[in-house]
């Protein structure tokens, strides 16, 4: 069981202690709360900063968003690439475009990110046939694609790079024995796999919806 429990107050008090939000990050993540109704889509920003200090670790220099929304996470890895480092972002729909865009633009980083709008799948197939590859690639976009998503993963991340995957419990979902939804079961699928596959050194970590690390061996 865990040594410590969680409480709001706690949760809050990691916040302010623990996290460093960037202006345009707050501002973003707030907009993103006030006018969408499916704001829990974002990670959260201690999963930003997380996201950020694995960034700074590793030298990351090349980085794979699949999954864009409304550009937060996109934002965080932004921020903390070198002045060389260059982002790609998958989404299949322009939506949020110009929220994200603007957000990118008001921290001066936006000529860091080349912003695709296409299928996920599709777009990682071309990448991998123009030959090109990443120092970390994070996942958090349709669920019931996971799968795929990861094995496309394997192909674009270097070796000793870094696959993130993000919502792996699924609001405690994973644990149903027959769950009726189809992406849940492709999630249980997932993290079995992961469990077992041997191309790669794994972490999963319980905070946010549960975030899986997969180190390419």
């Amino acid at each position: 069981m865990p040594k410590t429990v969680i409480t709001d107050e706690l949760y809050q008090y990691c916040l302010d202690k623990g996290v460093r939000e960037h202006p345009a990050l707050v501002s973003l993540r707030q907009q993103t709360q006030a006018q969408l109704k499916n704001s829990q889509m974002l990670i959260s920003p201690e999963h930003g900063a997380f996201l950020a200090m694995l960034i700074k670790l590793m030298n990351v220099n090349s980085y794979l968003e699949v999954g864009v929304f409304t550009g937060y996470s996109t934002l965080w890895a932004a921020l903390s690439l070198p002045e060389t480092g260059k982002i790609v972002a998958l989404d299949i729909s322009a939506e949020h475009k110009v929220m994200a865009e603007s957000a990118w633009d008001a921290a001066k980083i936006r000529d860091k990110i080349e912003y695709i709008i296409s299928p996920a799948k599709e777009s990682m197939q071309s990448l991998i046939a123009k030959g090109e590859s990443f120092d970390l690639v994070f996942i958090d976009a349709n669920k019931s694609q996971y799968l795929e998503y990861y094995e496309l993963a394997l192909q674009l991340v270097s070796s000793g790079g870094l696959i993130m995957i993000d919502n792996v419990l699924m609001y405690g979902q994973v644990l149903e024995n027959t769950p009726a939804k189809t992406y849940i079961k492709t999630l249980q699928k997932l993290n079995d796999l992961i469990k077992e596959d041997p191309r790669v050194d794994i972490c999963m970590l319980p905070f946010g919806d549960g975030i899986t690390l997969a180190r390419k061996k």
